[in-house]
């Protein structure tokens, strides 16, 4: 009879009470970050600094100094500050992922511009993007339309880019088509980021059924998208980050890259719940949930924003054990 690992059998007021020691840690962290922004890795100050307020979509949400990404900007005086974080991530496996609130009117240029960079960064010409909220809740704007469409099939970045002083002067986005996957539920949309250097291929995966500090409605679209993606990865020669945002960039993006990075590959999950039992002969229950949510907020605050959230992990970890055994 197959033993199931201890975290998969944690009852629903222990989940809460570790997403409670977890927000408690980060709160310590903030706290100490705000207290001692010159030395702190939890500082947050270019986040809160005044010139960059209008690039925020939210006033309590902000990347900290360590691990944010930074643009390309050339001159005195210029902001290289984008709403984004690197979140990297080990657990049998080594994942990077770009966690990015979503654009706002503003900063559009700015987040084609970090996509382009940071793709030469990464010597590739593929960028993906993984769009997890729709464009408007409840008559609220949670992302502005960054993106082109057949009917606007090319958006020049050039103006706004020069006027931020960006080191991609000229800079446009074409749109190439779309298509719906009825099996993932998304909307795919290819384009071509091109500057006078380079043409870049982009990949658009816009998944809008998931609403704001809920659960999504099933884990199977996300896991087929995370199969979609990683499969344009491997593809490449050298395997594109992916950029992964909502709206504030925390909740539904932690909850996606929680999903992707445990999930995607069966094998080495099952290998996590391996590692789990094997845990029970120590003090220290292994949990690869609460780790790699631990990890996320090292990397950015409120990653897997909800208790709900962090309960969906561990009810989409259960029903894949399930499968395999049952």
């Amino acid at each position: 009879m197959t033993v199931t690992p201890q975290f998969l059998r944690l009852p629903l007021a222990s989940q809460k009470e570790n997403f409670h020691q977890i927000n408690e840690l980060e709160a310590a962290r903030i706290k100490q970050g705000l207290r001692h922004p010159g030395e702190s890795d939890w500082a947050v100050n270019d986040g809160t600094d005044k010139r960059n307020a209008s690039r925020n979509r939210y006033a309590n949400v902000f990347p900290y100094n360590s691990s944010r990404v930074r643009l390309p900007v050339v001159g005195d005086g210029a902001s290289d500050y984008i709403n984004a974080s690197y979140v990297r991530l080990s657990e049998e496996s080594f994942n990077e992922y770009i966690a990015a609130q979503g654009p706002l009117e503003n900063t559009v240029n700015q987040f084609w511009s970090m996509a382009y960079n940071e793709s030469e960064k990464q010597n590739n010409d593929v960028v993906l993007i993984v769009m997890v909220t729709p464009l408007t809740e409840s008559g609220m704007i949670k992302c502005d339309k960054y993106w082109p469409d057949k009917e606007n099939p090319t958006l020049d970045l050039s103006h706004s880019n020069k006027k931020d002083s960006i080191d991609i002067p000229e800079l446009q986005v074409n749109y190439i088509k779309e298509s719906y996957d009825d099996v993932g539920d998304f909307l795919l949309t290819e384009m071509e980021l091109v500057s006078p250097t380079k043409t870049k291929k982009v990949y658009h995966f816009y998944y809008y059924k998931w609403a704001d500090a809920r659960v999504p409605p099933s884990l199977y679209p996300l896991l087929y998208l995370s199969e979609e993606i990683n499969a344009i990865r491997k593809l490449a020669v050298n395997a594109p980050t992916p950029i992964v945002h909502c709206s504030a960039g925390v909740g539904r993006t932690g909850t996606f890259i929680a999903i992707d990075h445990l999930f995607k590959d069966f094998d080495k999950f099952i290998k996590l719940c391996e590692k789990a039992k094997a845990s029970k002969e120590y003090d220290v229950v292994y949990d690869p949930i609460f780790q790699t949510v631990l990890q996320m907020r090292e990397k950015r605050m409120m990653m897997v924003q909800t208790a709900y959230q962090f309960g969906f992990l561990y009810d989409s970890a259960k029903g894949l054990y399930k499968d395999r055994f049952q």
